[in-house]
């Protein structure tokens, strides 16, 4: 008994409580997962707070541990006098660790606006005048790679993490999914404002197979012509459409497929994360870049080998340029043997 009063207790933890500050762009915000999979392993019982734009701030409900949402909205933080009003109004307390994964200085200075202990983030430009723990951004790098570079430069360490992280378990939405198996197909997103004949020539192809398509983008208009598409496709398949409210809905449908067939995007990443055997189409991206990268599903890259389309600017000036057309009988091929069909 006398041992056990005069034994010491353990240590109080270093860091108690964290702030990250999330990417704008959705695709961005996917790849930080390994990164948050990451800074969770490595301080579980610490308070995570998440400063997350409001736009499908949902996804976040996949990751399978606890954090604290705050959201902001797409021009809340653009200046210092924004940065005060947000740290005033967060309610987030007491930080030992900030963490910036974005390259806007402004969002450097929500850790002094915190007053956190350690700030850690990548150092170009006048960012460093604000981190005390900082490295410049991994060049030629998959932008989770460089997410989780930041992890050794808080450890100073150089051991690289590669450990492949999945979401929370997801339940069924979509009826006899085990008795009738299916495969999802996303119809986004819409070029000409009509759904394209290739997805058409693409199911023509298949033979007795459930079918299930879904837009992640678009959804109102391929909603209201879906219908009049799936009448005219031909052959013994089964066609249904999937309509989501949110993208937990979608991803607990994508779940649940035994193949996904999807051009790149979040997506892709969200199929992937979910655990699910994803073919992904590339036509104007990087693959090394922004495919899903270190999430628990198989993925199966299609690119283009066509530059000189890939590389064509588009003449228009429009947002979306003009899409590659891929070769159906070569994504067939694919899809014959990854999922097995």
């Amino acid at each position: 008994m006398e041992d056990l009063l005069n034994e010491e207790a353990p240590p109080e933890p270093r860091i108690k409580s964290i702030a990250v500050k999330l990417p704008f762009d959705l695709q961005e915000r996917f790849c930080t997962f390994p990164f948050l999979h990451a800074i969770r392993n490595l301080y579980p019982k610490a308070d995570l707070h998440l400063i997350t734009p409001k736009f499908q701030i949902e996804i976040l409900n996949l990751l399978p541990f606890e954090a604290y949402y705050h959201e902001f909205d797409e021009d809340e933080i653009q200046t210092i006098l924004d940065v005060h009003r947000f740290c005033v109004n967060s309610k987030i307390f007491k930080v030992d660790l900030f963490i910036s994964l974005t390259d806007s200085f402004p969002d450097s200075c929500l850790g002094l606006g915190f007053r956190a202990k350690e700030r850690l983030g990548f150092s170009d430009g006048m960012k460093s005048w604000v981190l005390n723990q900082k490295a410049p951004r991994p060049i030629g790098h998959h932008l989770a790679e460089d997410y989780l570079s930041l992890i050794n430069v808080h450890l100073k360490s150089t051991e690289e993490n590669k450990q492949k992280v999945s979401s929370r378990e997801l339940p069924v939405v979509v009826e006899n999914s085990v008795e009738l198996p299916y495969i999802a197909v996303n119809l986004s997103p819409l070029r000409g404002a009509v759904i394209e004949e290739e997805w058409r020539e693409l199911c023509d192809q298949f033979i007795g197979e459930r079918i299930v398509f879904f837009a992640s983008s678009d959804s109102e208009k391929i909603y209201l012509q879906v219908q009049e598409f799936m009448d005219n496709l031909q052959g013994s398949n089964s066609y249904e459409f999937f309509k989501h409210q949110s993208w937990i809905d979608l991803g607990k449908m994508l779940a649940h497929a035994k193949g996904v067939i999807t051009y790149n995007g979040p997506a892709a990443s969200l199929s992937a994360y979910v655990g699910s055997k994803t073919l992904i189409l590339f036509d104007q991206e990087n693959p090394q870049r922004t495919a899903p990268f270190l999430f628990g599903g198989d993925i199966n890259i299609l690119q283009n080998s066509d530059p000189a389309v890939n590389d064509a600017p588009d003449p228009k000036g429009e947002s979306i340029k003009p899409r590659v057309k891929f070769s159906v009988d070569q994504i067939f091929q694919r899809v014959g043997s990854f999922f097995g069909v």
